[in-house]
């Protein structure tokens, strides 16, 4: 194991394969980050917009094999074994002129049609297509003279052939079609191919797993790769479970319901993928190769039949009829004979490949005929927690007769308990559970057997698996809570060791300076991949201790290298211990999660606490099986050491990992979007400091995106922001969806949390001094309105009953608890001015308490906002009465808010926002919002369409006011008392402003005042003393 690792090492070098986190092809983005809590990272989700999903399975492959298991490795793997058969071809050749026989296969994913409608394809759809796949690779295709003539000579006949499996991994006979319905009704390429192999799999040493469903977007299938076998590495390659090739189901055969274009070719180019080819054009250029010297360079895919027009890139004409190019089906025709050279490397050499070559699933088995196994001895196993048992068989039918009576004798200690017979009808295949008298066992020392005496009224028949035999031992209970003691492991836990090697053991390790006992399994120097370790625990009464926690301190660094990364596993036994529910196992943690210290190639060995990891596995989802036992289970995959200390077994769920969300800080609900990153408040809300999570992000329906945070130092209680990068918004509402999961990679229910928010993204500008009374439209632009928390009810637009027809104005009713109503301005510049402030009338009848009406207002378009008013409760009512009524402008309270702190800003936007209103307040009102480039809380108004003068007689100051009904161009010219004109300027984009003169610019005297703009006409007397 240490030269394997010393020679990964080499080849991490020599090919430049780094060895740091590679993204995955899924829809996570993991991105480590450092103790600022920045996730920084960029979008890495493959558009799959060819045909074959080839380089992404290669890109998977390689992330989860590591170096063994890229294709630079695998070429030069593929290479040497080429120059290796070119010195001894003969002894070579004799073997591979026989045919080899592979068998496949089909497991038909469908979305619950009956057999031969969409999905579920027919059965001579199926056959055309294993009958296509012959002929191409025996070269016996109708169409192998289509292919032009330069390339004839190069043509081969692989003499390989592919038949539907005739023994299922039972041994017992099968069509080789597995029908099943899926759960989706489409699936995504690559990445979906672990869920398509939990419906159905077979072995990938034995078969050929072809997996046929409705696959989205434009590819139309994929394959698993075959990987070199590299001296020492075992059992290190591609998941087993997902090896095999992938077609989607209306390109699988021909006729039926397949593409009127298909004629099985997919199926052929996928097959070639699976026994080493490339794509023909090396996918990439001219300067990329496919490895094989009989097929010219291209400079890429061909799309289009060109036999008869051919096509020249690279110097050289493409091979269009290849079946490993991009062409029609109807176009494919050829493997040529590097190809095939390939294929013979492979099935030589390559794992999971050599052992499909004629074995007993290309043959029908051999049947006895009254063939009744013992298939499983479930009661009395190994391990019992109760000495008073029912002895419980699980029967087989593997004979060709139906097996319609059965004699069974169990006995104890070699004495003769009871003898049985059994009425029966079983078929070929079919399974049945039988049962036996009560018995007592001692509790130690005990021999159980169950022999089959008697099948169909045939003594002592020729059977497979008639005899069974358990030892079973009584196992202990254990009272709550519980602390673990190493002394314990000899009478209460047991140490599962399955291949006698390295396994859980006891160690001594100096912590900061203590000497201190723990579990230990040293997986550095450990040579038996994917082998199962057990710490098994005596018995737990879940009926008396329903909210059972199991906590203990974990330490583990990964082994730094792709590929290499073991798994701690701790999962329930509802039958004593003899079988653990790994695959419901409520922790189950890879290396990624695992993790507690950076990766490291040397042999770990922690030293200090801060290196341990408190973990939790709360046992209340299994209540309801009553007495159970848990395990410890390790999974070796050539990592590094994992080390167990502090474990304990606790009658209450004590320990907690929780971070909840608390709002998104950035971008705000109305804004430009012009925010550089994402800010996300997060609380530790747990008991236990929290140094990492999982982090989600999702934008609309858009897939999540998600981020790995470590080195977070969170203590229970405190607070962080979390940033990410900026998503690309929508121009108008866009909806973000944050969640937070696995708190310090915790698995427990109930530990993640989420947030929602809709926000809304405007760049408008409007010119300032501004006034909205809403009269005469339909609409509230140029403002805005949003509920960040929902996208429900909102600010609305509603008429009045009295006034003007046309009155309107702004209404906010059934307003939700804890829910926000932001009401936002365009964008406005005061670079140039020295104060400003908005008014506005607000009109409510009783809220509550908590309700509070904020004005905030932004310098920067509303990336940030500050709060400059706020009112709350009982200073919101402007009404005696539950509910204010807006056609009495009595009802209504003038509000003021000096904005003069933004003056000198470009872009400023103000927002009004009501925050914690609930379903018993009033109707709130807005109404006239006016902006002035003042901020005199109190301002003189002239009345609608006037202006006036004042102070008249002036001493120090005089101002103009106006209150026009739309901006003017206003002209004021001013004649002294001796008749000379001394003032006379425009003041355009006049309103509401009030124009301030200093008196002392002025003689003392009468001056007349003339006032002059589209709608005013008025000439005024001013006295100044």
């Amino acid at each position: 194991m240490l030269q394997l690792r010393k020679t990964v090492q080499f080849l991490n070098k020599i090919i430049g394969i780094r060895t740091s986190l590679i993204l995955s092809l899924f829809l996570f983005l993991f991105v480590s980050v450092g103790y600022s809590q920045q996730f920084f990272g960029q979008v890495y989700q493959h558009v799959h917009d060819e045909k074959c999903a080839a380089l992404p399975m290669e890109k998977y492959i390689e992330e989860h094999v590591g170096v063994v298991g890229s294709s630079e490795y695998f070429e030069s793997w593929m290479q040497g074994q080429l120059e290796e058969r070119k010195k001894t071809p003969s002894i070579l050749r004799s073997l591979e002129d026989e045919v080899r026989i592979i068998p496949v296969v089909v497991h038909i994913v469908h979305n619950g049609e009956d057999i031969g409608v969409g999905t579920n394809l027919p059965e001579v759809q199926i056959l055309n297509q294993i009958r296509t796949l012959n002929e191409d690779f025996r070269r016996q295709n109708p169409d192998a003279a289509n292919t032009s003539p330069i390339f004839r000579d190069v043509a081969a006949d692989s003499r390989i052939e592919f038949v539907l499996a005739k023994q299922d991994p039972e041994g017992l006979p099968t069509s080789g079609i597995i029908r099943v319905q899926g759960t989706k009704n489409s699936y995504a390429a690559v990445s979906d191919a672990q869920l398509l192999s939990q419906f159905s799999y077979w072995p990938a040493e034995e078969y050929l797993n072809i997996w046929v469903a409705p696959v989205a977007g434009n590819v139309l299938g994929w394959a698993s790769p075959p990987i070199a076998d590299l001296p020492g590495l075992g059992s290190i390659v591609f998941p087993r479970e997902i090896d095999g090739v992938y077609v989607t189901s209306s390109w699988f055969g021909e006729g039926g319901n397949a593409n009127p274009s298909a004629r099985g070719r997919t199926l052929t180019h996928e097959v070639g993928h699976f026994l080493g080819l490339r794509h023909i054009w090396g996918d990439g250029n001219c300067s990329v190769d496919d490895f094989v010297d009989d097929t010219p360079n291209q400079d890429g895919p061909n799309f289009v039949c060109r036999i008869d027009s051919p096509r020249f890139t690279c110097d050289s004409q493409d091979m269009t009829e290849n079946y490993m190019d991009y062409t029609t089906d109807a176009c494919m025709n050829i493997f040529t004979q590097g190809q095939v050279e390939r294929f013979n490397v492979v099935l030589a050499n390559s794992p999971r490949r050599s052992s499909l070559i004629n074995n007993r699933a290309t043959v029908e088995p051999e049947l006895f005929p009254n063939n009744l196994s013992i298939d499983r001895l479930i009661n009395p196993a190994d391990l019992v927690c109760d000495l008073t048992i029912i002895p419980e068989l699980l029967l087989r039918n593997r004979g060709e007769n139906t097996i319609t009576s059965a004699r069974i004798e169990i006995l104890l200690n070699g004495n003769l308990i009871e003898t049985k017979d059994f009425d029966l009808n079983l078929a070929l295949g079919d399974t049945t559970l039988v049962t036996f008298s009560q018995i007592v066992l001692s509790g130690s020392n005990d021999e159980f057997e169950a022999n089959i005496i008697r099948v169909n009224d045939e003594d002592n028949p020729e059977t497979v698996s008639k005899t069974v035999t358990s030892f079973p031992v009584l196992q202990p209970n254990i009272d709550l809570p519980y602390t673990f003691d190493f002394r314990d492991l000899d009478d209460l836990w047991i140490i599962r060791n399955p291949d006698d090697s390295i396994t859980w053991e006891v160690g001594e390790l100096n912590i900061d300076g203590n000497i201190q006992e723990v579990l230990q399994l040293r997986n550095y120097e450990y040579e038996a991949f994917n082998q199962l370790d057990f710490l098994i625990s005596p018995q737990i009464n879940l009926n008396e201790f329903p909210n059972t926690q199991v906590t203990f301190n974990m330490a583990y660094a990964p082994y730094n290298a792709q590929g290499f990364g073991d798994d701690l596993i701790v999962a329930i036994s509802d039958d004593c211990g003899n079988t653990f529910l790994i695959d419901s196992a409520p922790y189950n943690k890879d290396r990624q999660f695992l993790q507690t210290s950076s990766p490291t190639l040397d042999f770990f060995i922690p030293s200090r606490e801060n290196q341990f990891r408190r973990e939790i596995v709360n046992l209340a989802p299994f209540a309801d099986l009553g007495t159970v036992r848990i395990a410890l289970i390790n999974r070796n995959g050539y990592g590094n050491n994992i080390y167990i200390k502090d474990l304990e077994i606790l009658d209450e769920e004590f320990y907690r990992y929780k971070v909840d969300l608390l709002e998104l800080v950035t971008p705000s609900p109305v804004s430009t979007g012009d925010h550089e990153q994402e800010t996300i408040r997060a609380v530790n809300t747990g008991n236990l400091p929290i140094d990492a999570f999982i982090f989600r992000r999702r934008l609309g329906n858009a897939n999540p995106q998600s981020f790995i945070g470590r080195g977070i130092g969170l203590g229970p209680g405190d607070s962080l922001n979390i940033n990410l990068p900026r998503g690309t918004l929508g121009s108008d509402i866009s909806r973000l969806t944050y969640t937070v999961d696995f708190p310090n990679f915790d698995q427990n229910l109930d530990n993640s949390d989420d947030i929602t928010r809709f926000i809304l993204t405007n760049s408008n500008f409007t010119r300032v001094p501004f006034r909205q009374n809403f009269n005469n439209t339909v609409v509230i632009s140029p403002w805005v309105v949003i509920n960040p928390e929902g996208n429900n009810n909102n600010w609305q637009l509603t008429p009045l009953q009295s006034g003007e027809s046309g009155s309107n104005l702004i209404r906010l009713e059934n307003p939700e608890e804890n829910n926000s109503y932001w009401m936002g301005s365009p964008i406005f510049d005061l670079s140039d001015q020295r104060q400003a402030s908005l008014f506005f009338d607000f009109a409510s009848g009783q809220v509550t308490d908590n309700t509070t009406l904020k004005v905030l207002a932004s310098r920067n378009g509303g990336r940030t906002y500050s709060e400059v008013s706020s009112k709350s409760g009982s200073d919101l009512n402007t009404s005696q009465s539950s509910e204010a009524n807006p056609n009495q402008r009595g009802d209504f309270e003038r509000q003021f808010v000096n904005l003069t702190d933004y003056a000198g800003s470009e872009n400023v936007r103000v927002a009004i926002v009501l925050e914690n209103s609930n379903e018993t307040n009033g109707t709130a009102f807005i109404d006239n919002i006016e902006f002035f480039l003042s901020a005199n809380p109190e301002p003189v108004d002239p009345g609608l369409g006037n202006t006036i003068i004042y102070p008249n007689p002036a001493r120090d100051v005089f101002n103009i006011v106006f209150n026009l009904q739309t901006f003017e161009n206003v002209n004021i010219q001013i004649t002294s008392p001796t008749g000379q004109l001394v003032h006379d300027v425009d003041y355009p984009n006049t309103l509401n402003q009030t124009y301030t003169f200093s008196s002392q610019l002025f003689s003392k005297g009468l001056f007349i005042v003339r006032i002059t703009s589209n709608s005013i006409t008025e000439t005024r007397k001013l006295i100044i003393h």
